[in-house]
């Protein structure tokens, strides 16, 4: 930043957030990635889930609507399934709403003979690696009842 810049709160303010990567994604991976601290409260770490949920909204400029949050939560799930071509494609787009995604992703899709919908072997590493099978939850859930079952018996 030039001296001058300095002297400009919003433009130092803004590269102070990226610098500290507190940026959209960077809200957002603190978001989804946070634990509750050792001696902290529910109603502490809930509040805090709620700052970092509302710093993110802001950050990727949504409305605070349900509709704001619900156009939010869709932009990133489906964000986070498309593979990284489409993913670095979308990021170079910048700020995009939901349905100015949904636009571009059909453009690409199209310039590029690209399939929007992916097979198992081509999902990203993020995906691969923390995808859990619904058999596998199914099968935990039904072997608790059993055994709360037995306990109650």
């Amino acid at each position: 930043m030039t001296d001058e810049d300095v002297g400009d709160y919003d433009l130092l303010k803004n590269s102070l957030l990226k610098r500290f990567r507190l940026t959209e994604g960077g809200y957002r991976k603190i978001f989804k990635s946070v634990r509750i601290e050792v001696g902290e409260t529910a109603e502490q770490f809930v509040d805090r889930l709620k700052k970092y949920l509302t710093k993110w909204r802001e950050m990727a400029g949504f409305d605070a609507t349900y509709e704001g949050l619900q156009n939010k939560i869709l932009r990133d799930q489906f964000f986070i399934t498309c593979d990284r071509p489409l993913q670095i494609f979308l990021k170079e787009k910048g700020k995009l709403s939901l349905k100015e995604m949904t636009q571009a992703v059909n453009n690409y899709a199209e310039a590029y003979g690209h399939e929007i919908n992916r097979s198992e072997a081509k999902q990203n590493k993020w995906n691969k690696s923390n995808t859990v099978s619904i058999d596998k939850v199914e099968q935990n859930v039904a072997r608790a009842n059993t055994v709360s079952h037995l306990w109650i018996v």
